[in-house]
Formats: C-alpha cells, structure tokens, sequence
C-alpha cells in the first residue's frame, strides 16, 4: 500500500470572453486543482469545476471536501485494477460533490497511469485498437445574426463538427441555419435547445429542423414536454436530463433517444460517465463526452474519457474562453479539432509554469 499526500490549489481569474448557453453571464470561473503525491515525488492530479448556475456542486463546497483529503494520507494500492482502486479509496474518502469525485478519479488514475506508464484511456478502456474522434466547435453565440460569419470561419480553419446554441427566436434561427446547410452540406451540426423551446414551436418548426439533417438536437424543451417531444422525427439527446434519473430511464426506454452527452464534472466522473454509457448503449443510444467550461486538467480528463468510450460521435471539447486563465499547456490527446489515442503516461497533460496557486 503507498500513501498519496494532497494538496489543493485555487485558480481564478475574469473570463476575457462570454461563455454561452449555461455558462451566459459568467464573468468570472473558479478552478480547485487537487494534486496527490507519492513521496518519491510521483504525482497525479485532478480538477473540479463547478460551473455557477449549472452544476449541483459550488466552489466552496468542492474546497471543503477536497481539503479534507489534505487531513490524512490518501492509501492507494500500486496494483489494484483502476476501479479497485477508486473503490477503495472512495470507500475509505467519501466524496458527495460530482466535480469533486471527478477530481479525486482523475487525480488517481493520473497517479496510476504515471506508475504503469499507461494513459488513462488504456487503463480504463483496455488495449483495443482506437480511432481519432472529431471535436465539435461551439459557435460563442447566442444571436443567430452573427452564426454564419462564425460558422464559415470555423470551417475554414477545419471545423467538420459545429454545435449552436438555439431557442431565443426558432423560425429567424432555422432561417439562419438554412443558410449554413446550404454553404456546408457536409457539415454536422448539432442544436442545444438548453430546454427553452415551447413544445408547441418546436411542433411547429419541426419539419424545417428535419431538412436541416441535424446530427444531434440537444434537450430541446422542459422536462414535462420531454415525451410529446419524442413523437417528431428528430434526433434528440440528453443532457442536463441524465441528472433526472427517472426521466431519463423513460426517455432511453423508448428507444428514440440518438445520444447522451456526458459532463464528468456534473455527473461525477469516470465510472458515472461510464455507466450511463453502458446504460444508454443498451437501449440504442450513443455516448459523447462534453465540457462545462472547465480548465485543461478536465477537459485532459474528458479527452482521455472519449478514448476509452470510443463512441462514433464528435465530441464537445473544442477551446473556449476558460481555457486563457491557466499557463500554456499542451495534451497529448488533443491535436487541434480531432482526439487522438497516445503513449503518454496518465492524462499526457505539460504545463509551461507552475499551477499552484
């Protein structure tokens, strides 16, 4: 048995850029960086993010329990399978903050994946053959009148992949999004409603959205209207709706869910991210794993996580504005808009300065 020590940093800073959909309004982001260190001087590290308004978690609530680590050695067994390990050490740490268990989990298996010189993806997903997974770009707009510009210059920089925003006015939205079909046939695109579309509007647009030939429509409507959603020919995935077991298992039952969007910070880390993969495939769903608008730590994490999924969809990981708060960093998993399997040991993640602090 070997004996982690942690230490837990806080890194903050104004955005220099709006965030949008659930991070709109944001002007500020907070980051807890937890490190375990072996006393040979091996490390792992981990992140936890709660994003304001979004996430079940807060800053300072995630600083508590990830502090309380600092108390007492953390025991880690060198040669545990990596969820042996997790359930060991959960077991002996109990952790309730989402954001925080993904921490303690990337921290962990960081630490385990320096020891067996592995990356994470392989310790979690095995030694199978892996592809590179495209990376989906956000468009940092709400107002449909500043899309196209946005979009055309993301595909000429190589973007195959574009998620927007939409809700605030549908039919001068589809209109917009008519356009950007017509100048980019081939392009994929996916819609996040962020659950603001009257049921009755997207009855009424959903013919148009249909020639859009969308990949994804992302929690279009509320809750209650989840299920007269499910009668359009549309394909919808779920997200903040995976927090809402219940409805979530009715929605997968039915069999005309496309995908789950997977946030490891919200739902809790790896193996959360994992079951609900394994749950949705199960009833004809497709996984992909998605940001909050957290720091280089996580979204090595979530990178390493769609590896190990290797799920045919794009996923949501592309640069946003959070991302300038912390030094220059390079991650092995990530080569401009695709992710790419790698030999780098644990998260594969370099930082040009010092994080603590």
């Amino acid at each position: 048995m070997t004996e982690l020590h942690a230490r837990v940093d806080v890194l903050e800073g104004e955005l220099g850029a709006p965030l949008v959909g659930a991070g709109a309004g944001l002007s500020k982001r907070v980051f807890t960086v937890l490190t375990l260190m072996r006393s040979d001087g091996t490390t792992g590290i981990g992140e936890a993010s709660p994003l304001p308004g979004y996430s079940p978690d807060s800053s300072d609530a995630v600083g508590h329990e990830l502090r309380s680590l600092v108390d007492a050695p953390v025991h880690a067994d060198p040669l545990a399978s990596p969820f042996e390990l997790l359930d060991a050490v959960f077991s002996a740490h109990p952790v309730a903050c989402p954001s925080a268990r993904f921490a303690l989990e990337t921290a962990l298996l960081d630490w385990l994946g320096r020891n067996r010189e592995q990356p994470i993806h392989r310790l979690v997903g095995g030694d199978g053959e892996r592809g590179a997974i495209p990376i989906a770009d956000l468009v940092p707009s709400s107002d449909s009148s500043t899309w196209r510009p946005f979009v055309d210059a993301l595909v000429a920089e190589g973007a195959t992949h574009v998620k927007l925003k939409i809700g605030a006015d549908l039919e001068r939205e589809i209109e917009t999004l008519s356009e950007i079909r017509r100048a980019h046939p081939a392009l994929a695109l996916r819609l996040d409603g962020n659950r603001r579309i009257p049921i009755e509007a997207l009855r009424r647009h959903a013919g148009s959205l249909e020639t859009l030939t969308l990949e994804l429509l992302e929690e279009p409507v509320a809750s209650h209207d989840w299920l007269a959603a499910l009668d359009l020919p549309l394909p919808f995935s779920l997200d903040e709706t995976l927090r809402e077991p219940p409805l979530a298992g009715v929605l997968l039952d039915t069999g005309r869910i496309r995908a789950v969007v997977l946030k490891p910070t919200v739902l809790g880390g790896f193996r959360a991210c994992l079951d609900a993969a394994e749950h949705a495939a199960a009833r004809g769903a497709d996984a992909l794993v998605s940001h909050t608008f957290d720091g280089p730590i996580a979204r090595a994490a979530e990178a390493e996580l769609a590896l190990a999924l290797q799920t045919p969809l794009g996923a949501g990981l592309g640069a946003h504005p959070s991302l300038a708060l912390w030094p220059k960093h390079a991650t092995a998993a990530i080569r401009r808009r695709r992710i790419v399997p790698h030999d780098s040991p644990g998260l594969g993640l370099s930082f040009e300065e010092p994080i603590d602090g």
